[in-house]
């Protein structure tokens, strides 16, 4: 999974890109202006020796500012250039691909939703002790729960959010669920597998995510 800081990478080559759009036009008024000044020394008529070597030496430097001030116009031309082709590219891999923010909640739900579903299967086949088992389904649950105030990155595609938006409210609702049922789940198979049905769908959603930003599971998992 991508752990780049898109959205930083996004805005600082956009300020670059917009300082370099300034000094483009910043050299393209100097070169204009040093080659009128450069016109007017040419139509000005130099009366004796001393004011012609004046104006011949004026000449030079304006010729040599001009080519200098082009020069730079020029790099800062093909630099904007470049940067705003680098800004397009930071905006399109942004739009397909997980935010760091984003990155962290798809892993810390990844393994929520498995440690809740094996929890579950110990509290129907009742293999560990009630109270506890009962207490670590209350803290899985709070911590899905808390999933209803995250919301995918809006630098993201619409599609990209959508899909992102929907796996993180079926991880609430998960959650939510849960939370007033704590007390129910020992022993019972019915409310259990009903609820494992749900996780299924909550898997389901969760690999649409994969897919569409092309997660590889098996990096998550090693990574963790």
């Amino acid at each position: 999974m991508p752990n780049i800081d898109t959205e930083l990478i996004y805005i600082i080559v956009l300020s670059i890109g917009c300082l370099t759009v300034i000094g483009v036009f910043y050299f393209l008024f100097r070169f204009i202006s040093v080659k009128k000044q450069l016109k007017v020394l040419s139509n000005t008529k130099s009366k004796g020796k001393k004011a012609k070597r004046n104006k011949k030496r004026q000449k030079i430097v304006l010729d040599r500012k001009k080519r200098s001030v082009l020069t730079l116009f020029i790099v800062s031309l093909i630099l904007s250039i470049t940067l705003f082709s680098g800004t397009a590219y930071a905006r399109y891999y942004q739009a397909m691909n997980l935010s760091k923010e984003d990155s962290e909640s798809i892993v810390n739900s990844y393994y929520l939703i498995r440690d809740f579903e094996d929890q579950l299967k110990l509290l129907r086949d009742k293999k560990d002790d009630q109270t506890k088992l009962e207490q670590n389904i209350r803290q899985l649950s709070t911590s899905m729960a808390s999933y209803g105030t995250k919301k995918a990155n809006k630098l993201n595609s619409v599609d990209g959010q959508l899909v992102l938006n929907r796996y993180y409210n079926s991880v609430k609702q998960l959650g939510m669920n849960a939370s007033t049922q704590t007390k129910n789940f020992y022993g019972n198979s019915e409310l259990v597998n009903g609820f494992l049905k749900d996780i299924q769908s909550a898997k389901d959603y969760e690999g649409d995510v994969f897919r569409y930003y092309k997660v590889d599971k098996s990096v998550l998992i090693k990574g963790k």
